[in-house]
């Protein structure tokens, strides 16, 4: 999935009453007509970061990747186990997968 895609993915989810835009010239989406938010990418720790703790991920370098996983105690239905080049994507990637998302 490239960053665009897991942006405009992620904020569906995070902001479901807006319609989400992309941006033609980066990856970056903007929930339309929110007051306060413009430019969200998830692959930043600034965005990302809160969801991470919220979700309780877990990332780990795992020798040359990095490995993201959502608490093993949770409900087997929405545990997931991803891995990617990025910290940030492996999150953004594995919050998707306990969404029911890519």
């Amino acid at each position: 999935m490239k960053d665009a895609e897991i942006n405009l993915a992620i904020a569906k989810i995070e902001y479901p009453d807006y319609k989400i835009e992309s941006w033609i010239s980066s990856a970056a989406v903007t929930p339309l007509r929110h007051p306060n938010i413009k430019g969200i990418d998830y692959m930043q720790w600034c965005w990302i970061g809160p969801i991470i703790e919220r979700e309780g991920i877990d990332i780990l370098f795992h020798g040359t990747h990095w490995l993201a996983s959502s608490p093993p105690l949770g409900d087997p239905k929405t545990y997931a186990e991803v891995v990617a080049d990025k910290p940030a994507k492996a999150a953004a990637l594995c919050y998707l997968k306990m969404k029911g998302g890519e």
